[in-house]
């Protein structure tokens, strides 16, 4: 017998008539795994999350990066920053919101762990640390993230997002052929952690990834329920 569907999953799906359903998942090629932390800025209204005016902040750490990326983690530090983006819509599902926001920036930089500036998750950002100790150094990926969506469950604050992201400069820009700089998914999932400091609104963990080609097939809303029942 197969699990119906989790809250999380309907969520997901009721804000879809039609979807496009892949065959079999392939190979991905990862780009780069982060930890951190996000918080929003400007914050109309501090007792919600992704409310219509605010500004979407995430930071982290990058400890794992993959080619065409060079890396050297053990003389670097390597963060990551992505902003400018706020909320163009919010669709309530049952307990959980989806926002949708417009498009921002994602910067990764190489800072030198002997000379450089650790990484700071100061308390209530911004502030003189953050971003600033995530965007120093120097940026070697820069990209564009559209399409980025955040589902949230306003019961206990956890959810996932993801966006599409395109390669668009950085020092190590002409490391990626030309037909690996778009298409990449950006995405990440959020928890209630005992240690986020405070002023943050979530702990990060997430991934970037290329998916390889897939054949796709449309399939109807009714369908795609009636294989979880």
């Amino acid at each position: 017998m197969r699990s119906l569907l989790t809250p999380f999953r309907l969520a997901v799906l009721a804000t879809c008539v039609l979807l496009w359903a892949a065959s079999p998942a392939r190979a991905q090629s990862l780009l780069f795994d982060y930890v951190g932390f996000d918080y929003e800025f400007a914050n109309p209204n501090p007792a919600a999350f992704g409310e219509l005016g605010s500004g979407y902040v995430g930071l982290g750490t990058v400890p794992f990066l993959f080619p065409p990326i060079v890396a050297n983690t053990t003389l670097n530090e390597y963060t990551m920053v992505i902003q400018g983006m706020t909320p163009t819509s919010i669709t309530p599902v049952g307990t959980f919101n989806i926002i949708q926001y417009t498009p921002g920036t994602l910067i990764i930089c190489e800072d030198s762990k002997a000379g450089g500036t650790p990484a700071d998750f100061a308390p209530n950002p911004p502030n003189a640390a953050v971003p600033a100790t995530f965007a120093d150094g120097t940026a070697i990926v820069v990209g564009t993230l559209t399409g980025f969506q955040f589902v949230i469950d306003t019961v206990n604050g956890t959810g996932s997002f993801e966006a599409d992201l395109n390669i668009t400069g950085g020092t190590q820009l002409s490391n990626f052929p030309l037909n690996q700089r778009v298409g990449w998914t950006f995405s990440g999932s959020t928890s209630n952690a005992l240690n986020i400091p405070s002023g943050y609104a979530h702990q990060l963990d997430g991934q970037s990834f290329l998916n390889a080609p897939t054949a796709a097939r449309r399939i109807s809303w009714g369908r795609l329920k009636a294989g979880y029942r």
